[in-house]
């Protein structure tokens, strides 16, 4: 029963349903009607179908999962066939809160006609009708799928799930009503059934403040600022566990009641370190996290989903790094998630291919971290709507390999339409550029990661899928954060073992041949990178850098702070282009080579971005905005780190709160800036706006990049001779 006390949720959900019409005022009641259809519709007497549901039994409570005070999932149904000359069936669920029999009307929560001939059940869960068959009107309006039951009071009352089977099919007509159906119905009535299932107004005291989902209400808790609800830990997905271990994410399962969001999920399985204690750890953790300002006279919000970093091996949605709220309060309903990592997100083998190929179609694995990328943004489509957020305006952000999931998913068919808007903080990078091999933007060939994988099973004893998958996750961790040695990458930097895979399926191509096929999502793109990343340090860590024993960090870009080390890593990287490099970055003794190649990392970077957005443009039709970040933020180890791998995310997030550094009245003005240029991103898919310094798209013409940070202006991404020079070296390069 359709109930004048929506929560804010719900009204939202409501008010994007139904149509404009039954909104307007005075539009008629379609919904409420005085009769139950069985009893206008009536069938020989002799005739019965058997109903009954998965969800309860004649009599007996309706979950709240099946009620608008739960998740609204339409609980199943199942009846006897009809007789001989069934045509088609018809479906119609009404509530009955008539003490008297004549006291009040009955609503109707759902009327599906023209089911086949052949049908005898409806799934629970179900959202879409067989072919041919079609929506009538319920209390949302005419047309609409299913609306559980909504008591208004305490009392339990009964609501009729009736079935028809009919020797004849209705004609078609989205203006059908109640009384069509019935008149059309009548003398066609071979037989009928009722289950009767009873519903009341739950308990629970805040059940009035929540927001539901499709699996359930959840209730927030109010952020550091009151005008913003936090909701932590909501699953978007079941538990990737025993049978459900590498494999695609299934729908997360139905709860009764309201589900506290005060807490987030665990984190995914991953190496412990500072911030993962393995008691903090478990893979049922696929949860996502949503920051919403939105009130129930409030338009839809654009959409941001955060996508962490962590060289797909770790991290979380959960960290303080990512705090929502900043972009929250500048009208933004902010999402993070955890995603599978490492071996549990990465791993492919042959007997996953062929598992995957029996069940799909599709012989690939080993992108199951970006198939939960792909769960959360379809998740947002279809829930969002319910916390203020509109699912037409999503816009997916990321930094290092969250940015690398970014450019990923812009060259996944599987996520068209899923976001209008895409920001990768660290790095899009020009193909033929060998640190794209290496980065978080790195991917592996099916073969060679079956082959890997293969091995890695090995070392673990078996690759027998079921062993694999009865195998503890502590023990699949060990030996998992590792690197993939037999990449070429013309440096010491290797890129991970376990990283996403060009599988056919959700990467059909690599970056060379989805650009080279115009075959990209049509979507606005920033990108950009940092002063201090890549092979560049400020010039305050020289000669700490120096006084370093033992091999670089493996995975690790490659530094250079020596003369010797310089000239053997241009001899190694540019071959036969090694002198003409050495004249355009000159060194004669060590400080004089690190600063060289600070240049040089830096100049790369910029060049292989805008090279990038010279032939992202080309076949995507819509802007491509590029920056570089040159601020350092404050605290002991910003001589070390400079403009570091990630430190714009405060920034750029607005939550300098969440971090514990002696934040500056500067920091906070840069902030409030780059923080209004992502939530102006988010909104239109254009960062700039009213007092913000102006930011001009990328324009091939114009070898020009954004600087962002310490100052907030336009410059030359280099000189034109080393423009020139770095694009000789990539067209020397194989592209990936």
């Amino acid at each position: 029963m359709s109930s004048s006390r929506l929560t804010f949720g719900l009204a939202l959900v409501l008010a994007a349903a139904l149509p404009a019409a039954a909104m307007a005022q005075g539009a008629p009641d379609v919904g409420h009607v005085p009769e139950l259809a069985i009893g206008l519709a009536k069938a020989p007497s002799a005739n019965g179908l058997a109903v009954t549901s998965p969800a309860f039994a004649q009599g007996d409570g309706i979950p709240l999962a099946n009620t608008q005070y739960g998740a609204n999932r339409f609980p199943g149904l199942h009846w006897t066939a009809g007789p001989r000359g069934t045509a088609s069936y018809a479906v119609i669920v009404q509530g009955d809160p008539r003490a008297d029999g004549h006291a009040a009307a009955t609503s109707i929560h759902l009327t599906a006609v023209n089911l086949p001939a052949d049908a005898t059940s409806l799934p629970a869960g179900m959202t879409t009708l067989p072919a041919g068959a079609a929506y009538g009107p319920n209390v949302h309006g005419l047309a609409q799928p299913y609306a559980g039951p909504h008591t208004h009071t305490a009392a339990r009352q009964p609501y009729h799930f009736q079935v028809f089977a009919l020797d004849t099919t209705l004609a078609t007509d989205p203006s059908l009503t109640f009384d069509k159906a019935i008149a059309a119905m009548q003398g066609h009535v071979l037989a009928s059934g009722d289950l009767v299932g009873m519903s009341g107004k739950p308990a629970e005291e805040n059940y009035a403040k929540a927001v539901p989902t499709e699996s359930g209400l959840v209730a927030g808790i109010p952020g550091r600022d009151p005008s913003v609800t936090v909701y932590k830990g909501i699953p978007y997905a079941a538990a990737p566990v025993g049978a459900l271990r590498w494999r695609p994410p299934a729908p997360a399962p139905a709860w009764d009641g309201v589900r506290k969001a005060d807490r987030f999920g665990h984190l995914c399985p991953q190496p412990a370190g500072p911030g993962a204690s393995e008691e903090d750890m478990s893979e049922d953790c696929l949860t996502l996290n949503i920051w919403t300002g939105a009130r129930p006279e409030s338009r839809p919000r654009p959409v941001l989903v955060w996508i962490y970093p962590g060289g797909f091996i770790g991290g979380s949605g959960s960290d303080p790094l990512f705090d929502g709220e900043g972009l929250a309060r500048k009208g933004i309903v902010v999402v993070t998630f955890n995603y599978r990592l490492g071996v549990f997100g990465f791993l492919a083998t042959p007997e996953l291919s062929s598992e995957a190929a029996r069940e799909s179609g599709h012989a690939a694995s080993g992108n199951y971290g970006l198939l939960d990328d792909l769960a959360v943004l379809k998740w947002v489509q279809r829930n969002i709507a319910a916390f203020g957020g509109d699912p037409k305006r999503v816009t997916i952000a990321g930094q290092s390999a969250g940015a690398g999931s970014v450019g990923f998913l812009s060259i996944s068919p599987l996520a068209k339409g899923l976001f209008q808007h895409a920001i990768a903080e660290s790095h899009a990078r020009d193909p033929r550029d060998p640190e794209l091999r290496y980065l978080s933007v790195s991917y592996r060939l099916m073969k060679p990661a079956e082959e890997a994988g293969a091995r890695f099973a090995e070392a673990k004893g078996t690759r027998d899928l079921a062993a694999l998958r009865a195998m503890s996750w502590q023990r699949m961790v060990e030996g998992s954060n590792t690197v993939d040695g037999g990449i070429d990458t013309l440096s010491t930097a290797k890129p991970p073992l376990f990283r996403p895979v060009i599988d056919g399926w959700v990467l059909p191509r690599n970056y060379s041949a989805t650009l080279a096929a115009h075959a990209q999502n049509k979507v606005v793109f920033i990108a950009g990178s940092n002063k201090d990343e890549t092979g560049a340090v400020p010039d305050t860590a020289f000669a700490a850098i120096r006084a370093r024993s033992g091999p670089p960090r493996a995975g690790a870009p490659q530094v250079n702070v020596t003369l010797d080390g310089f000239r053997q890593y241009a001899h190694a990287k540019f071959g036969r282009l090694a002198e003409q490099f050495l004249k355009l970055y000159p060194a004669t003794n060590d400080e004089e080579a690190a600063r060289a190649s600070n240049e040089a990392a830096r100049d790369n970077s910029r060049i292989s971005t805008w090279s990038w957005a010279r032939d992202w443009t080309k076949g995507s039709g819509r802007p491509v905005y590029t920056f570089f970040w040159t601020h350092a933020p404050p605290g002991p180890d910003a001589a070390l780190r400079g403009a570091y791998h990630g430190a714009e995310i405060n920034y750029a997030l607005g939550n300098l709160y969440a971090t514990d550094r002696p934040w500056t009245e500067d920091d906070r003005r840069i902030a409030d800036t780059m923080s209004s240029y992502w939530a102006n991103i988010v909104k239109t898919g254009n960062p700039n706006g009213a007092g913000l310094p102006d930011w001009p798209a990328y324009d091939a013409r114009a070898s020009s990049v954004m600087l962002l940070g310490d100052r907030f202006e336009t410059a030359p991404i280099a000189t034109p001779e080393r423009i020139a020079f770095w694009q000789r070296f990539f067209s020397t390069q194989k592209p990936w």
